[in-house]
């Protein structure tokens, strides 16, 4: 009889389930090997091993595919002291995500989470120009900008850099305005991105902008492939990911119409 599990699974068995869930046993799993298990089969086998994960049974408080446990954990621990849309990006950078500025406050009011950031001045704060209305320190003016001035950091249209992101994006006019190489390159071969679509790279590199590697999906079949980890470096790979995470959210649609019949 064949074995159900190698010794390398077992040994990730004994080491991983002791806190964690069933359900994120699964998904390292999954991850992990070629073989796949099902929550069924790993609830068997923790009990037949007498292995015991310590989490407290059913779904954690405030726990969804949106917002996975290390997810909640970076927000909880670097909440303090900066704004939902600098959170947004420091998560979409950190994990590869794209989480809004209003999914971020969403999710903060459910964790119960204080940034620590009013958003407006201390009571009794007094500004430096109270009463000062029209007035500029003597010698000042030496520092104005002359009309037609041009600051000395100033790049010409066609510049490329890299974002704090890791995106590419060129100067497309003056005085500052920019947009991302890869949403460029898709435009000039396919016209305006579809609303609610976004543009991703098939091999995970945000610096190749060639056409053969950009795909063009839906936000929601973007968030799959990101939570459920089916992205790769292979090009092939992803595009088959793409199309059976298109198909997960089909299935979500007809499920979720069934139960409003």
């Amino acid at each position: 009889m064949k074995k159900l599990y190698t010794e390398e699974q077992k040994e990730f068995f004994r080491n991983f389930i002791p806190g964690h869930t069933t359900a994120e046993v699964v998904a390292e799993f999954n991850r992990r090997f070629e073989q796949k298990t099902t929550i069924s089969k790993v609830k068997a086998y923790k009990v037949n091993n007498h292995i015991k994960s310590g989490t407290f049974k059913g779904k954690p408080k405030g726990d969804s595919k949106m917002f996975p446990r290390k997810i909640r954990e970076f927000i909880q621990e670097n909440n303090k002291g900066k704004t939902a849309l600098q959170m947004a990006e420091l998560l979409n950078a950190t994990f590869g995500t794209s989480y809004t500025t209003g999914q971020i406050k969403n999710i903060r009011n459910r964790m119960h989470l204080d940034s620590g950031l009013t958003g407006h001045f201390e009571k009794n704060h007094v500004p430096a120009n109270k009463g000062k209305k029209g007035w500029c320190a003597p010698g000042s003016e030496k520092g104005w900008f002359k009309k037609g001035h041009s600051p000395h950091n100033s790049v010409p249209v066609g510049t490329e850099v890299m974002s704090a992101l890791g995106y590419l994006k060129i100067k497309i006019g003056e005085p500052n305005i920019w947009n991302f190489k890869h949403i460029m390159e898709w435009e000039k071969h396919n016209g305006k991105v579809p609303e609610g679509h976004l543009i991703t790279f098939k091999d995970g590199n945000h610096r190749n902008c060639n056409i053969e590697n950009l795909m063009c999906i839906t936000r929601s079949v973007h968030g799959i492939l990101n939570h459920e980890g089916l992205r790769s470096a292979s090009p092939e790979l992803t595009e088959t990911a793409a199309t059976l995470a298109q198909l997960k959210h089909r299935i979500r649609e007809i499920k979720t119409e069934t139960k409003g019949d």
